[in-house]
């Protein structure tokens, strides 16, 4: 180690200081304990709620987002329940403890769309939950399921900061689909299978029996998605003004390991992959964290080569951010446990995951795969070629089309008003491309192709292209 870096890791370290100390105090609020049941439920549910409030959401939403008010009310038919009301509420999570499948019922008159990602407006916008117990799932969707028997799905599967939340609300703005961005129930999903796995892998019981019985079985962890899916599929077809029946779902980049089981629960959806240069997918998620200030992305990097990056990075990332990292085969990578470490990682294993999927199984993997690149630099051209390559007829010439939405969606900032928007722009603010200078340079390339080594070579680096990627 340099002097120069210790140096400038001890002098901008107060940089970081309140940083580390918010990350901190939201990781014990969000950890400590709650009101709610932690046994199982018999009987399904309803209680009002009021949502925390919360600035930054890393945990996978759960019913810790909310405080209960008053008595909860038994539902001793919830069939007949969802046949007479299910078109108000929408999947939001699984409760292992309860075995429980959670929705909720928004504020009258919300409309969850206008908010970028699905999980936060539901977050936002609760006043009441659902909760049926897992074992009557099946019974609720079959209620329902000649309503939605017509529906396309569209599944996005993606690597993060790659343009597709632009996609969706492109895909909100026409006549022809609409789009869910973000629904947190598969990533709940996707992680207890996960930390099943690690369980069986290193000899541990596993936490919640439901969990074990339901998800070590492939084939009723596939009836459980097909499940969720007609429930959400349901809400979103008769809440949509134009019952538009096809649907994209835009996931998380961690649900890509459940795409096997999820091409076998729904063999006729459509799939998407996008993603980006993996230096400009860090890069792109390490800046709104450090508040776009340069000075504390430096002091990070310093502390990460001090071997103090693990001290921060298990505050601000969630599990799903760093399940591909757990893998054995990166054991003896340098820095383990840092935010490069999981950055770099969760790149990694998406990448190599997408391009074993596409080798193995082409007939579903993928229908349209898209670079960052080419969409920044043509949105309308490249979208057209999405659309197309799905086999939906589209163009903003159709009658019917919404020409002025369409080109708000193509100009604003897709991520306006959250988080994770570049420039913190409010919504409704116009996107312009980053011209600033890079932040990652020659270490953090170097550390990057040490994670691909690790990885088994199949992604040589942060530049590798997908086999039919849309040019």
């Amino acid at each position: 180690m340099d002097v120069f870096t210790v140096a400038t890791a001890v002098t901008a370290l107060s940089a970081t200081v309140a940083i580390v100390v918010y990350l901190l105090l939201s990781h014990h609020l969000t950890t400590q304990s709650s009101s709610w049941p932690k046994t199982k439920q018999s009987l399904a549910y309803i209680q009002k709620v009021v949502p925390k409030k919360k600035k930054i959401q890393t945990p996978l939403n759960s019913l810790n987002d909310f405080i209960p008010v008053g008595e909860a009310t038994a539902v001793h038919d919830v069939v007949q329940l969802f046949v007479r009301r299910g078109n108000e509420f929408s999947v939001y999570s699984i409760d292992w403890e309860q075995e429980v499948v959670v929705l909720i019922r928004p504020v009258d008159g919300a409309d969850l769309k206008t908010h970028p990602f699905f999980r936060e407006a539901q977050r936002r916008k609760a006043v009441e939950v659902l909760c049926v117990p897992l074992e009557r799932l099946q019974d609720v969707a079959s209620a329902v399921a000649d309503e939605v028997a017509h529906v396309q799905e569209v599944f996005i599967f993606m690597t993060a900061r790659c343009g597709s939340t632009l996609v969706t609300r492109l895909v909100e703005a026409t006549s022809v689909a609409q789009a869910v961005c973000e629904d947190d129930v598969f990533s709940v999903i996707h992680m207890a299978v996960h930390r099943l796995k690690r369980s069986y892998q290193q000899g541990r019981t596993p936490p919640h029996h439901s969990c074990y019985t339901l998800l070590s079985n492939e084939e009723s962890t596939i009836g459980l998605l097909r499940n969720v899916v007609t429930l959400l599929n349901y809400n979103l077809v008769t809440s949509d003004p134009r019952h538009r029946h096809v649907i994209f779902y835009k996931f998380m980049p961690d649900v890509i390991l459940l795409a096997d089981l999820m091409a076998r629960a729904f063999p006729s959806a459509k799939t998407v992959f996008m993603y980006r240069n993996g230096l400009e997918v860090s890069e792109s998620l390490l800046r709104p964290y450090v508040q776009q200030w340069h000075v504390r992305y430096v002091a990070y990097r310093a502390m990460t080569r001090l071997g103090f990056g693990r001290l921060v990075s298990h505050t601000a990332q969630a599990d799903h951010a760093q399940c591909f990292g757990d893998d054995p085969k990166f054991s003896q990578v340098h820095y383990r446990g840092s935010g490069f470490f999981d950055l770099f990682t969760l790149w990694v294993g998406v990448m190599d995951c997408a391009a074993d999927l596409q080798r193995k199984q082409p007939e579903h993997f993928f229908h349209a795969v898209i670079h960052y690149s080419d969409l920044v630099n043509n949105k309308e051209k490249t979208f057209r070629l999405l659309m197309k390559n799905l086999g939906l007829k589209w163009s903003p010439e159709d009658p019917g089309e919404d020409k002025d939405k369409i080109e708000r969606a193509l100009v604003e900032d897709s991520q306006a008003g959250t988080v994770l928007s570049a420039k913190g722009r409010r919504p409704g603010e116009k996107w312009e491309p980053d011209v600033s200078p890079r932040w990652v340079g020659q270490w953090e390339r170097e550390y990057f192709e040490e994670v691909c080594r690790h990885a088994g070579n199949e992604i040589p680096g942060p530049d590798f292209l997908l086999p039919d990627t849309i040019v």
